[in-house]
């Protein structure tokens, strides 16, 4: 049976900033894979560069040097357009902060992106709800996020970055701004659908018990980066 490709793949990157006439290195020659199916922790202190990978992986922002690959296409050879639908196609993001517009509700929240992709309106509310029903948010479709508990917020946020398949998903500390109990929760609901949905997840968290349930591990620290 032959190799399935890498998801992703990230070769050298380097990122540096310019203050005046001192050169600031974020990181430099970090490389790493992410298959489909699997699920890897993204751990290191404060200011390693955890969250610039991540912009960089999901095409938020551009490396100095180095090579991203996702879904077969390198990055760099592609124009604005083309990164754009890369994006929205392929990559689901969560953040720490859940991002949710706060005047719509949980299920317009979800239906947001699909319509964005172009997606009938009928056919995106089906989808946000059934998203969401599997979420435990089934009763709490036409809430608003301020009505919300802040880890029915955050499953709104994971069922949002669900919403339009992508291959690949990308968490920045998802539960850290929760309590320990509600971030099991919601970390056990993210784990469980990005297992059914067989997408690769990379998922940069501080919390070690929750990294040790992921596939691997990749600590980020003094500008390297390495698996244990």
């Amino acid at each position: 049976m032959p190799k399935m490709k890498p998801l992703l793949t990230a070769t050298n990157l380097e990122k540096t900033h310019h203050q005046g006439e001192e050169t600031l290195t974020i990181f430099k020659n970090i490389s790493l894979t992410l298959n489909a199916g699997e699920i890897v922790a993204l751990v290191g202190p404060s200011g390693a560069g955890k969250s610039t990978l991540l912009q960089m992986i999901g095409l938020l922002d551009k490396p100095t040097a180095g090579q991203i690959a996702i879904d077969g296409k390198i990055v760099s050879v592609l124009d604005d357009a083309a990164l754009t639908l890369l994006r929205r196609n392929t990559i689901g993001f969560v953040y720490q902060f859940h991002f949710l517009q706060a005047e719509f509700s949980a299920e317009e929240n979800v239906m947001i992106p699909q319509l964005i992709a172009g997606v009938d309106k009928a056919v995106a509310k089906q989808k946000a709800d059934k998203l969401l029903d599997q979420m435990g948010l089934g009763h709490r479709l036409h809430h608003r996020p301020a009505r919300l508990s802040g880890g029915e917020q955050q499953r709104v946020a994971i069922a949002r970055a669900l919403a339009n398949n992508p291959k690949i998903l990308l968490a920045d500390e998802p539960t850290g701004n929760l309590d320990p109990k509600t971030s099991d929760d919601v970390f056990s609901l993210l784990m469980e659908r990005v297992r059914k949905a067989g997408i690769g997840a990379l998922i940069a968290t501080h919390n070690m018990d929750l990294a040790r349930k992921m596939d691997r591990i990749l600590v980020m620290q003094g500008g390297e980066l390495r698996e244990i």
